[in-house]
């Protein structure tokens, strides 16, 4: 089905053209399905090209899979292994599609693709590790050209997006193949990804197992369009609806689709009918009662196993014998799987610390040792960069400019994409000139469309490129999370290193410019309580260029927090040569013995004010402190500061409850009680959204705010 098909010639007529279901689909949905082999196992059309060897090898694959899927669904039962989603009926559609494949291709199957995962070269036992509980049996192996299971529905989507775009950068014939059902059709992830690839015209094909139900929810429940097939029109590409229960269909329409992408034709949207013969997983029986019996009769008559079996057997390439053999052999090798997966060493319960960066932070080595024992030993920090002078009257949009230009002069693998950061340069101008200067292929606009953008991060970093992702709102990242929580955090950890996914996502965050709602918030708590991240906050155009170069370099994902009241002043001489601040190191900014002032981001200047104000009208001498990253934390220096002067004052513009002052209040009575001479007190921003224009002000933390709080402190 394409574009040209669903548009009518040109002509005068008396009202606007008006698009129809009929204009999109054929008069009946049956008469638009590829199919090759009836159920009766009869070949419609020409007999399949497929080599003997080939149709052998797709009816072997279809057979081990049921037998797994079998095993592995009785497994469940007996909690060998945990909840476990059967893929029972839909075998033909999964081995069709990744015969399809060549060396060198991409596969993201969805969670419930076994028979798929086991055929690409995932070993068997690998599989039950992973539904056993296991994080190593998501650890694929070198070579082996395959993402994880996503459990959240069809969050791997733009993965496969990110993947293709990143292999066509680098100038290889990849094609990425990613699957997901058809309930994961209702998610933003779908629409994103496909609009997404339709735009760049990407080497990706869309595969939908389309079962017929999302747990206890029917197909016509997810969506009125008579296919799913069709919603490729709408993103400007093809889309083939394909009998899922027919294995030569599946591999001939996914070929056709493969093969298209590779030469440069774009992506392809197949949609396979096929059935959910089993239940939702074994953890949830309920919803397969709501089948009626005479519908799973039917399906069982359509099995995409009986229907190849006879198909091979009218082509005298199956007998009872051989039938019975190919049998006999799936069971054998299901069974020293399962010996495989019994003997597997018990997991040393301390490496769930080891896989989530690619270092131990200083925390994480910390209940280490206080969990499982062992030396806490501590690398010692980066040393500070000592370059000074340099351009003068730079700015921190300017500075963080100077830092993309020289990342990207030096690795070009490296991409800057997000809202309007193209030609426009990015609404804070950060990414100003970088286009013209790198070409669109290296910065590029992206739809609207936040998930999307943080999923195509996922996918381009694992593909090999070095992704900056901008928001062009702190507000905007919120649709983004799921990927950003979910994904952009947890790969590392899910595949024990296999993937582990690095970059930038930057945004502007913070009050203080009349900005409309949604436009000033301070969400580096969500970040910061986010395992897997590191959340980076300059208050400087010297600092943000220093810490932009070093999250470039970061072989972890980098949270950069610019906090835009900033962006234009202060203005200071920053060093024309690339340095690198240590992510992870606070630094003393004002030297004092009566008071600790810790502050980051747009709050250093009305926290310095205070220092000032106390030390002309108190004599009170404040020592100040810029975190500069609050993930991970630098305590040392914090608690370092405490024990000399035994009183802390934390700022942040955030609400209070459970903010970074909290955590660094916590940790300064557990690690430095008995240096504190009085109560440790917090100035933020309060436990209210922000307030627009007419009140922003008294929400924002003010100099007195904390001149009243550090002068408490003095007195106490």
């Amino acid at each position: 089905m394409t574009e040209s098909e669903s548009v009518k010639g040109p002509g005068v007529e008396a009202i606007p053209r008006v698009f129809s279901e009929a204009d999109l689909v054929s008069s009946k949905t049956e008469d638009a399905i590829y199919q090759r082999i009836t159920p009766e196992g009869t070949v419609r059309g020409k007999d399949p090209s497929a080599s003997p060897a080939l149709m052998r090898r797709l009816y072997e694959q279809m057979v081990f899979g049921r037998v797994f899927d079998e095993k592995a669904s009785n497994l469940s039962t007996l909690r060998e292994i945990g909840t476990y989603a059967p893929g029972k009926g839909q075998e033909g559609a999964q081995i069709g599609m990744v015969n399809a494949l060549e060396s060198g291709d991409w596969y993201i199957p969805m969670y419930r693709d076994s028979a798929g995962m086991i055929a690409f070269g995932l070993p068997a036992q690998q599989l039950l590790q992973y539904w056993g509980g296991d994080e190593r049996g998501m650890q694929m192996p070198d070579g082996l050209n395959m993402l994880p299971l996503a459990v959240p529905v069809a969050t791997q989507l733009p993965h496969a997006v990110g993947v293709a775009m990143a292999r066509r950068l680098q100038g290889d014939k990849a094609v990425a193949l990613v699957c997901t059902g058809d309930g994961g059709t209702s998610k933003a992830d779908f629409h994103e990804s496909l609009n997404f690839a339709g735009v760049y015209d990407l080497p990706i094909v869309f595969c939908v197992e389309n079962n017929q139900w999302a747990i206890s929810v029917k197909r016509d429940r997810q969506t009125a369009s008579a296919t799913i097939a069709q919603k490729a029109v709408a993103y400007g590409f093809e889309g083939i609806l394909v009998d899922g229960n027919d294995v030569m269909a599946s591999y001939e329409a996914t070929r056709y689709a493969v093969e298209k992408a590779r030469r440069g034709g774009g992506p392809t949207l197949l949609e396979f009918s096929t059935y959910r013969l089993g239940p939702h997983t074994t953890a949830e029986l309920v919803s397969n009662k709501l089948k009626s019996p005479e519908e799973v009769a039917e399906w069982e008559k359509r099995s995409p196993i009986t229907r190849f079996e006879r198909f091979l057997q009218s082509k005298g390439l199956l007998d009872a014998a051989s039938k019975d053999a190919v049998t006999k052999a799936a069971q054998a090798r299901m069974s020293e799987a399962v010996a495989a997966y019994r003997a597997i060493p018990p997991l040393d319960p301390s490496v769930m610390f080891d896989y989530m960066y690619s270092a131990l932070t200083p925390v994480l080595a910390e209940e280490k040792a206080e969990a499982f024992g062992g030396a806490l030993s501590q690398e010692p920090a980066p040393a500070e960069p000592t370059v000074t002078g340099g351009k003068p009257d730079v700015n921190i949009r300017n500075a963080l400019n100077m830092a993309l230009r020289e990342g990207m002069k030096g690795n070009d693998r490296m991409v800057v994409f997000g809202e309007d950061v193209g030609e426009n340069g990015g609404v804070f101008q950060v990414t100003r000139g970088l286009q013209e200067e790198f070409g669109r292929d290296r910065v590029f606009d992206t739809p609207l469309a936040e998930l999307g953008i943080a999923g195509i991060f996922v996918g381009l970093s694992l593909g090999g490129m070095v992704p900056v992702a901008e928001f062009q709102f702190e507000g905007f990242t919120v649709p983004a999370f799921d990927q950003i929580f979910g994904h952009v955090a947890r790969m590392r950890n899910r595949t024990r290193g296999r993937f582990a996914p690095r970059g930038v996502i930057r945004f502007p965050y913070g009050a203080g410019i009349r900005a409309p709602e949604h436009h000033s918030d301070s969400p580096e708590a969500y970040y910061s309580h986010t395992p897997g991240l590191k959340v980076v906050i300059p208050s400087n155009p010297y600092d943000a260029k220093g810490l932009l170069c070093s999250a470039l370099l970061e072989p972890n994902p980098v949270i950069f927090m610019e906090p835009k009241r900033l962006y234009d002043s202060p203005k200071m001489s920053v060093p024309e040569q690339q340095y690198a601040i240590p992510i992870g190191k606070a630094k003393v900014v004002r030297e004092g013995n009566d008071v600790t002032l810790v502050s980051y981001g747009a709050m250093m200047v009305p926290t310095l004010q205070a220092a000032e104000a106390l030390q002309n009208d108190q004599s009170v001498s404040a020592e100040v402190i810029d975190l500069r990253t609050v993930s991970p934390l630098d305590f040392p220096t914090v608690i370092a500061s405490v024990q000399k002067t035994g009183r802390i004052v934390i700022v942040h513009e955030a609400p209070r409850t459970l903010g970074i002052g909290a955590e660094i209040a916590a940790t300064v009575a557990d690690k430095a009680l008995d240096y504190l001479k009085a109560p440790v007190k917090r100035v933020t921003g309060f436990d209210t959204v922000v307030p627009l224009a007419k009140l922003e002000d008294h929400y924002i933390p003010s100099k007195d705010r904390v001149v009243k709080a550090a002068s408490e402190l003095a007195k106490y």
